[in-house]
């Protein structure tokens, strides 16, 4: 039997900046001296090479032996197969409303939430879904939670990523963590509330403040609130928002033969700039689909669209989106948009390319999806930490 333990330091050490973050994480647990490299690496400032963000699929697989999840690596996009129900001495099932940077916001059946990081296995609490704004009550049934609530002064009954568009987590200058939820409202109205791990209620930010967004993302430090009409406010810190008064970048005359079905904002890799992403219908193209991709000039107050962004590719789902670099991810398309979404019977990737004169689609991946409801795909982006 080979001696793995016997290779020598220095082998080790120009192993061991080859290796993507999820890689790097298993190779510290093969024994004490590739431990100890892993350590010299991270201690002198290294940074594993990112993995490529993972397809998330939802399934009605129990998890009995507490593995979380089961890669499938050795595609064009990793695919991850979820458990329906996740934990061991108590496990619960769960509905995930969003991920950023390595965690993800998480439903469970008894109306609790959650900060997930899928890799280490850690949670942290967040205030359960009956103290949301307008939620009145919630009840557990065999089909899953229901969560009665009061929109518009009517009310209703809905599942809770029903009522829930999205819940995204932001990073605090303390080093902790925000988590946004946006919750709908009717004619676009949406509204949302904040809280952090520990919590014991979510908090209401006034509905005046930010009418129709849609997403959220953190960029050099200020909040920007992307809307269902292509405004996108600007909050220069995370404190008071519910009555900051938000700066407005104004929205870009869109084509008026197409209407727009999503919208995102994402960071580029890096975080140096910061795009919007906008699937439109309908397109002269195979599939349906057509993406419109705008950079923020580096002043921040205009958005200039992109034919072509470079070794980057940009991951959308329905709800969200994620950027990679494609030179550090090199199984990803350069100037990409992949786009998943849950179909009947199975979840369909395509591959939209950006750059040239003509635009090509094709499909990527056709995967199976069990029968009955499921919480639909989602692309997570694993994070390595010491």
């Amino acid at each position: 039997m080979a001696d793995w333990s016997g290779l020598h330091e220095d082998f080790l050490l120009l192993l061991v900046p080859r290796l993507p973050s999820l890689d790097l994480r298993r190779f510290r647990a093969v024994c004490a001296s590739w431990r100890a490299a892993a350590a010299t690496f991270t201690s002198g400032h290294g940074r594993p090479r990112p993995d490529r963000p993972w397809l998330a699929l939802p399934t009605d697989a129990a998890d009995p032996d507490g593995r979380r999840f089961v890669i499938c690596r050795d595609r064009e996009v990793p695919v991850v197969t979820l458990p329906a129900r996740l934990g061991r001495a108590h496990d619960r099932g769960f509905v995930p409303l969003g991920s950023s940077r390595g965690v993800m916001v998480a439903a469970d059946d008894r109306g609790d939430m959650h900060l997930l990081d899928l890799v280490t296995g850690k949670r942290m609490p967040l205030p359960p879904v009956a103290t949301l704004p307008l939620v009145d009550r919630v009840e557990r049934t065999l089909a899953g939670l229901s969560v009665h609530h009061q929109r518009a002064g009517v009310s209703g009954v809905d599942a809770v990523d029903g009522l829930i568009h999205k819940a995204i987590p932001v990073p605090t200058p303390d080093g902790g963590v925000l988590v946004v939820a946006i919750y709908r409202q009717p004619h676009h109205r949406n509204q949302w509330a904040t809280a952090r791990p520990g919590d014991g209620a979510w908090k209401s930010v006034k509905p005046s403040s930010i009418p129709a967004v849609v997403d959220l993302a953190l960029h050099r430090g200020q909040l920007y609130a992307n809307t269902h009409y292509g405004m996108v406010y600007v909050y220069p810190e995370l404190r008071g928002l519910g009555s900051a008064s938000p700066e407005i970048i104004p929205s870009v005359t869109r084509r008026p033969t197409s209407y727009v079905e999503r919208s995102f904002l994402v960071e580029t890799p890096g975080g140096g700039g910061l795009m919007q992403v906008e699937l439109l219908r309908p397109v002269l193209a195979a599939g349906g689909e057509g993406f419109v991709v705008r950079m923020l000039d580096e002043c921040g107050e205009t958005w200039e669209e992109e034919e072509d962004i470079g070794d980057v590719a940009v991951l959308v789902d329905a709800s969200g989106a994620v950027a990679a670099s494609t030179r550090e991810c090199p199984g990803l398309r350069p100037s990409t948009v992949y786009y998943a979404v849950d179909l009947d019977g199975e979840t369909r990737v395509w591959a939209y390319s950006l750059a040239g004169k003509h635009k090509k689609i094709e499909v990527v991946e056709s995967l199976p999806r069990a029968e009955g409801y499921k919480p639909p795909c989602f692309w997570y982006t694993p994070v390595y930490a010491v």
